[in-house]
């Protein structure tokens, strides 16, 4: 019996192809269980962080900020570490670093402790979803890519609905030990009950990490388990010919930034996490200076919009493959983009009209899935167009939407702050946030995911969905 985890030949004892693909698209699925679940438990633990430390709102509206800068900053060259080396070694570094730096938080005693730590941490999630989008690219056929975006994307938001429940039910347990379930419901968790729990969080990372890179394997034909039918699979409808090695190249920085489909791209991404980092870093301070709600309410409230993310996220990756075999490239990315945006808007207005945290929370999980009925077609454009620089393409796009996430704490703060109350505060805030989600709707309509980023004009190959020549 050989070995599967072995580097070696492509297995060809069959013409019925192997299923080794999905093994793959599931451990970058759990590796972004881990990356949200990382990244989102400060804001639910932020009220303690605070107490603790001493920390003042603005100062924590700036920790807020401080991981998606970095991470978004970080996003070209990780992606090109991903093109470069593969995804098996330099994702599974990113997933040990980030979480040591989460479990390091644990022993931060300050401002610029924490302050610095969420700075590294968004430095190593950076890696995470350029180099899965290059994996993706490797591993996946291009018919299929949008769902295989959706499903890694899955766990992102999968890990983003658990970290606000679990995050304050583990502070309780440590605040209240084994009785934490019968607490009532206003019960406030210890100021010291974070650190343990992000100790924690680290831990369980570390050791996935070992776990990715024993199991995973950069290429399809470095996998003994592919077969040579699952590997003809795969390789089906590439507008470039697959490549079988990292990049030696440098990120095509001037194709990228003379390309205006990119660009579209780019602020579509930028509106749409401009809104999505909200529910991550400001919901929780939303639904307590308008409707006065428990900690725990909180971890409930701020869970849902997440966790309709995962619904999202299925009916999204289906959507834009059926749009794309129905209508091509160019369109089914573009409207899948674009009627994402609009409706996100719809539903940024309705919940100026709420008057219950129950009714403001609905809408915000329309928030929440409609934002991610776009998600898969944005990170399906990068695999469409990006060729052997996926991982580039993908982080370039990704750079700029990260950098409307680490906009949004700053945006909604200001705004908040400088309106006559916090409630009207909020109302200016979703009602400039609708607006930018409307331009980014009609900037879609110039996003054309049927040319390559740098065309092989040798092959001249064809985008099968649509008919026409890829150039």
């Amino acid at each position: 019996m050989s070995n599967p985890d072995a580097v070696g030949s492509v297995n060809s004892s069959t013409d019925v192809p192997t299923m080794v693909r999905h093994r793959m698209v599931l451990l970058a699925t759990v590796a972004a269980v881990l990356l949200y679940l990382d990244r989102i438990c400060m804001s639910t633990a932020a009220f303690a962080v605070a107490e603790d430390l001493k920390i003042k709102p603005a100062d924590l509206d700036n920790v807020l900020a401080a991981f998606f800068l970095t991470y978004a900053l970080a996003q070209l060259p990780a992606g090109w570490l991903g093109d470069r080396f593969g995804a098996r070694w330099t994702l599974g570094a990113y997933i040990a670093l980030w979480s040591l730096f989460t479990g390091l938080l644990a022993l931060a005693n300050g401002l610029t402790a924490v302050l610095l730590l969420r700075l590294a941490c968004g430095l190593a999630q950076a890696g995470a979803y350029p180099v899965a989008a290059s994996m993706a690219g490797r591993w996946v056929p291009m018919r299929r890519r949008g769902l295989a975006s959706s499903v890694i994307s899955v766990g992102g938001r999968l890990g983003g609905a658990i970290a606000p429940v679990l995050t304050i039910q583990l502070m309780l347990w440590f605040t209240l030990g084994g009785g934490w379930w019968d607490a009532p419901v206003d019960a406030k968790a210890a100021a010291t009950s974070w650190r343990p729990v992000m100790m924690l969080y680290g831990a369980v990372g570390v050791v996935f990490a070992v776990l990715f890179v024993w199991r995973f394997r950069d290429w399809p034909q470095e996998h003994p388990g592919v077969n040579a039918a699952e590997l003809s699979l795969i390789s089906q409808g590439n507008l470039v010919p697959a490549a079988t090695t990292g990049s030696r190249e440098a990120p095509p920085i001037v194709p990228l930034m003379l390309s205006f489909p990119m660009w579209m791209n780019s602020f579509v991404q930028f509106a749409s996490n401009l809104g999505w980092a909200f529910l991550v870093t400001k919901m929780p301070q939303y639904l307590n200076e308008v409707y006065s709600t428990t900690q725990q309410g909180q971890g409930w409230m701020q869970s849902l919009p997440l966790a309709a993310g995962i619904v999202g996220l299925f009916l999204g990756g289906a959507f834009t493959d059926m749009l794309t075999q129905r209508f091509g490239l160019r369109w089914g990315r573009s409207i899948a983009m674009g009627l994402s945006r609009l409706l996100v808007a719809a539903a940024l207005l309705a919940v100026m009209l709420m008057d219950s945290a129950v009714g403001a929370t609905l809408c915000l999980t329309v928030v929440g899935l409609v934002t991610d009925l776009g998600t898969p077609a944005c990170w399906a454009f990068g695999q469409d167009v990006g060729g052997r620089h996926v991982g580039s393409a993908v982080g370039w796009g990704n750079m700029w939407g990260n950098l409307g996430a680490a906009l949004s704490p700053k945006l909604f703060g200001l705004i908040v702050g400088t309106a006559g109350t916090a409630v009207l505060g909020w109302q200016y805030a979703f009602a400039t946030c609708a607006a930018i989600n409307l331009i980014a709707a009609a900037a879609a309509i110039g996003v054309n995911a049927s040319r390559p980023l740098i065309a092989d004009r040798s092959t001249h190959p064809r985008d099968t969905s649509s008919g026409s020549i890829a150039c």
